[in-house]
């Protein structure tokens, strides 16, 4: 009997567990929908900047779970010598990697493989199935839905008038059409955030002529730090109950590492397999303090940049024409023809007042899945399909990635994978971890 999975959502998640669910089975059928002509690449994939790199080297970056050398294989063949297993490539190249998973799998099997070009409006749980409407009107009908949505805008900036925010300078997001299109080659911007993705505008803005000055803003003023060689540590969990306790854990970890070994990467890297496992053990009031207080400086240690990255990050900060300030925004006006953003220093009194002619919000992603614009995701809201996570951030989900309803149940029809499962989990957005859900999940679909 065939069986019709819906997947709503075409980057990196989306993409694989289609493609491993058409590969399981000859009875599985998918059908994508995502308004990208191409697939694979996402929000992450889609740029066409060189230096927005990988932030992990090819040899880790195998989209199979079940074949960890396919990415550098892939690459020998299509970049020739180009990279190596060492290497951060592109990330338009790997976008291109993960649609050319998807085109051989619908070249293989295109009866079983279909691609809606449009996006998902409203989902039901009707007696034949799930039905999904689409922005072009279609109805797709499906059997089970999976939820592969990536990552979300970033929030709203807090304390920003309305006239700003509707000013032609300001860009909700890196991504928003133009952010990286100064209009002048020397204006002033700011960038609110200081992670991988002000990085990301940072280079993009240069890429795209912008020479003048760019001031990083965000409350601790954390740079994400570097890779470098370290050597491998063991893969091994940490036992502790409370957030205070893991990091003491690794601080220990840490200083107890022989002279001649490595550095605190290795011990960072080798938590990656027990990661979620630790997370899920603390309790609800211990995984909130984590949240609230070590987040940030636990993404800058685990989330790095490549060394070619940092070294221009670092270049660009001491020849002044990168400035990072530490603190909250007051609120943030139209001046003229330039915004308005004043900065009061972390930890101290003073106030530091910013003129630019450009603003980006270069925060991380909104969590909080009922202030999401996505009408797919507030439909699934509104029908009691699924519900926020006890935490306020991403979704309820159950172990099998099946998404929890509004009476506690967890659903035999919709699952989640990817940065929609942030919260349950807290490693779920990098490749290693999706290319494992992929697996399990089309394992559990396709068994029945």
């Amino acid at each position: 009997m065939t069986r019709t999975v819906a997947i709503v959502g075409g980057g990196a998640s989306g993409t694989l567990v289609a493609s491993l669910l058409v590969r399981a089975s000859e009875a599985m059928h998918v059908v994508i929908i995502d308004p990208c002509e191409r697939l694979g690449r996402g929000v992450a994939y889609a740029t066409g900047i060189p230096r927005h790199t990988l932030n992990v080297p090819a040899a880790k970056m195998s989209a199979l779970a079940s074949d960890r050398n396919h990415f550098v294989r892939w690459l020998a063949a299509n970049a020739g010598d180009a990279y190596g297993p060492s290497s951060f490539v592109p990330r338009s190249l790997y976008g291109d990697y993960l649609n050319d998973i998807a085109t051989e799998t619908r070249v293989a099997a295109p009866d079983r493989w279909r691609h809606v070009r449009s996006s998902a409006l409203d989902v039901r749980l009707e007696n034949d199935g799930v039905h999904v409407t689409c922005s072009n009107g279609e109805v797709v009908r499906a059997d089970r839905l999976v939820v592969a949505t990536g990552n979300a805008s970033p929030a709203a900036w807090p304390n920003m008038s309305r006239e700003a925010r509707r000013s032609r300078r300001y860009f909700g997001s890196t991504w928003d059409p133009g952010a990286l299109m100064p209009d002048s080659p020397g204006e002033s911007v700011v960038l609110l955030g200081t992670g991988l993705t002000a990085v990301d505008a940072l280079f993009g803005l240069r890429e795209n002529g912008h020479r003048g000055p760019i001031i990083m803003v965000s409350r601790r003023g954390l740079l994400p730090l570097e890779h470098a060689a370290s050597n491998a540590t063991a893969a091994t969990s940490l036992e502790a109950d409370t957030a205070s306790g893991l990091l003491s854990a690794l601080r220990d970890r840490v200083r107890e590492m022989p002279a001649s070994g490595g550095d605190w990467r290795g011990h960072v890297d080798a938590l990656r397999p027990h990661t979620n496992a630790m997370w899920k053990a603390l309790s609800l009031v211990e995984q909130r303090r984590f949240l609230r207080h070590a987040l940030p400086y636990w993404n800058v240690h685990r989330h790095r940049m490549p060394p070619e990255a940092g070294k221009a990050v670092a270049d660009a900060l001491a020849a002044g024409t990168l400035r990072v300030f530490a603190g909250r925004t007051g609120a943030i006006t139209v001046s003229g023809d330039r915004l308005r953003v004043p900065v009061k220093l972390r930890g101290s009194a003073d106030v530091v007042t910013l003129d630019a002619g450009r603003v980006i919000n270069c925060s991380g992603p909104q969590h909080d899945v009922r202030k999401l614009a996505d009408p797919f995701v507030q439909s699934l809201l509104a029908h009691g399909l699924m519900v926020p996570n006890t935490l306020g951030i991403g979704m309820s989900i159950a172990e099998n990635g099946a998404l929890v309803d509004a009476h506690g149940t967890a659903s035999t029809r919709l699952f989640a994978i990817g940065p929609a499962c942030f919260g349950p989990l807290i490693e779920t957005t990098a490749m290693p971890d999706i290319r494992e859900q992929a697996r399990d999940l089309a394992a559990l679909l396709s068994a029945g």
